[in-house]
């Protein structure tokens, strides 16, 4: 299941990025794959032990450490982050679709979208059926792919001064890459016993860890290495701009080889994306206030506007390319608030969820036929996924037992402590941090800083959580 779902075009995107965006050689990127990869799906497996041993989702079981309160915001987090992967890769599939049926883009996403939702409606057990067999026929596409693209690598390329982000030099191009491969893999944490909570009880724990790891790194990994080795083989201005379904044609024209390119995008696009729609689904539930209070609704609806507004002024700020009007920033601060305080204050049954998210993201994936704000937006994306993700999954791995609060402080200043250290070492082209701007050859390492505060904190603090349980 696990390699079914990232055997596709997201992983192949990132690997393109590592190498055509920071000029990073092959080799250097790499590098930066596989540690970046080994990282992230190592703490994949380890949350993936607890489906079998609790039979739970897992943003359900982040309220043991955070508390029934304490965990909206991160579930909250979940259900957009959802709603935004399924956004950026239904813009890759439809792509695909609308180059290889000449169609029109918007008729090619309604095909795209009802496609996804569907299997995701039918849930978990369609969703393992349906990679059992796509995962077979991606692994023969991406060979096929990789075949012609080997033909005219240059495995030997070195760095590229010239890439659009290659000022850090050649040692941030390498560290930019383990934080992109990081970024997109653990991005799968908050789903991560979604999948594995049906495996029987007596399931070995080093065994779900070891499969669920596995299954998302070997892909990943191949996948991310093909992608950079495809920029070495086209060599084309604007590459850095170029989604998986432009790199096909690049590569390989009009002819069959380019066919079975674009399938292969097309098939993957579904296999990764009823796994964002079903677990950004089983988010929005897990967000819900059983105890309906209004104002509880109202305050995280307000506090989520904030956070995009903030968000929407450091891009205006710092990236050329996000001059947003005012009415946008205002636009997008209303929509994000009013989604969050929404799945707070109603829930919905999970196939009306898995609708509603299908809707969301196919309405922001409408924006993209433009493939340069694609490529642009899929890297914003990918930097700001593990800003919440990464210090969240910390917090879980050192957490012991269940909090009985409904709100755990300790959790949640663990995880903002976690997001806080962070942020001097961001690197990224809606907000550089000032150590980041001061040493750029750092690249972006803010994603491992963040995981490490966040582990430390939560680690020093179970003493103290222990002598509150105690005293009653």
């Amino acid at each position: 299941m696990w390699f079914a779902a990232n055997a596709e075009t997201a992983t192949f995107a990132v690997g393109i990025l590592t190498t055509a965006l920071f000029g990073t050689s092959f080799a250097g990127a790499a590098i930066g794959i596989v540690a970046g990869n080994a990282l992230a799906y190592a703490v994949v497996g380890a949350l993936s032990r607890g489906g079998p041993r609790f039979g739970l989702p897992q943003m359900v079981l982040s309220r043991r450490a955070f508390g029934r309160d304490g965990n909206v915001a991160p579930a909250v987090l979940a259900f957009l982050a959802g709603v935004g992967w399924f956004a950026i890769d239904s813009v890759f599939g439809a792509q695909a679709l609308a180059a290889l049926a000449h169609v029109a883009y918007p008729l090619a996403l309604m095909v795209v979208l009802a496609a996804q939702i569907a299997i995701a409606v039918y849930g978990h057990n369609a969703i393992h059926a349906f990679e059992r067999y796509a995962g077979v026929l991606l692994a023969i596409g991406f060979i096929a792919i990789a075949i012609g693209t080997l033909a005219h690598a240059h495995l030997g390329a070195q760095f590229d001064p010239h890439a659009p982000a290659a000022g850090g030099g050649e040692i941030a191009g390498v560290i930019f890459s383990a934080a992109l491969a990081f970024s997109y893999a653990i991005g799968w944490g908050p789903a991560a016993s979604d999948y594995a909570r049906y495996l029987p009880e007596s399931s070995t724990p080093r065994a779900v860890s070891w499969w669920a790891a596995l299954g998302g790194f070997l892909p990943s990994t191949l996948l991310e290495l093909l992608g950079a080795a495809a920029v070495t083989a086209v060599r084309a201005p604007g590459i850095a701009a170029a989604t998986p379904a432009d790199t096909i044609r690049l590569l390989f024209g009009n002819g069959p080889l380019a066919t079975i390119g674009l399938l292969t995008v097309l098939l993957g696009t579904l296999s990764a994306n009823c796994l964002n729609l079903y677990s950004g689904a089983l988010s929005a539930l897990v967000a819900w206030d059983a105890r309906r209070r209004p104002a509880f609704a109202l305050a995280t609806g307000a506090a989520f506007a904030l956070l995009a507004v903030l968000l929407l002024l450091a891009a205006r700020a710092n990236d050329p390319t996000a001059r947003y009007a005012p009415w946008i920033v205002a636009a997008a601060a209303v929509a994000v608030g009013v989604l969050a305080g929404a799945v707070v204050r109603w829930t919905l049954v999970r196939w009306q969820s898995a609708l509603a998210v299908g809707i969301l993201g196919g309405a922001l994936a409408l924006a993209g036929s433009d493939p340069a704000s694609t490529a642009h937006l899929y890297t914003n994306f990918l930097s700001l996924l593990s800003t919440w993700a990464a210090p969240w999954a910390a917090v879980l791995l050192a957490t012991r037992g269940a909090t009985e609060r409904r709100t755990n402080a300790g959790a949640l200043v663990a995880w903002l402590a976690g997001i806080a250290a962070s942020l001097p070492f961001w690197q990224q082209s809606w907000f550089t941090g000032p150590l980041a701007a001061a040493h750029p050859q750092l690249g972006d390492v803010s994603y491992f800083v963040s995981f490490a505060v966040a582990f430390a904190v939560a680690t020093a603090m179970r003493p103290l959580a222990r002598l509150y349980s105690e005293a009653g």
